[in-house]
């Protein structure tokens, strides 16, 4: 019985191995748009509105997205694959679709947090980062001209 359970654990292991790597990205995004959300609650609102209550959000949160990931692998996996890898030659493209909704979700929250602790547009500042990046680009390309 014992041998059973442990390959039972293994090939269920193995089974979910090709999205790990989307699990721990969908999970990470998670995190970060919580640590946003604390920051901007501290930022404008104070300590006292950061609580327990409301960071166990996070467990529901977190749950709900993995498990939209499970369960869409598996779809995926036993009914979808022959399907997407004939058009797109992508495997398992529903999941890696649904992942990057997700993450999407997270970063435009994460964004909206971030405006409304700081005040500041993060387009703007994307803009003003590419626009310095150019100048310092020009700046080599002239230097290496003039050697």
């Amino acid at each position: 019985m014992k041998t059973f359970l442990l390959y039972l654990v293994t090939a269920t292991c193995l089974f979910f191995t090709p999205i790990v790597g989307l699990l721990i990205a969908v999970g990470a995004a998670i995190v970060l748009d919580t640590a946003f959300g604390i920051y901007r609650s501290i930022k404008v609102k104070g300590w006292k509105f950061v609580t327990s209550r409301r960071l166990s959000e996070i467990i529901s949160k977190m749950l709900l997205y993995e498990m939209c990931i499970i369960c869409l692998y598996i779809i995926d996996f036993f009914a979808l694959t022959e399907f997407f890898q004939k058009w797109f030659s992508i495997s398992f493209f529903a999941t890696k679709i649904c992942a990057i909704v997700l993450i999407f979700i997270e970063g435009v929250s994460i964004k909206e947090n971030f405006e409304k602790a700081t005040g500041k547009d993060v387009w703007a500042l994307i803009k003003k980062a590419l626009g310095r990046a150019n100048e310092i680009k020009d700046s080599i390309t002239d230097l290496k001209n003039t050697d």
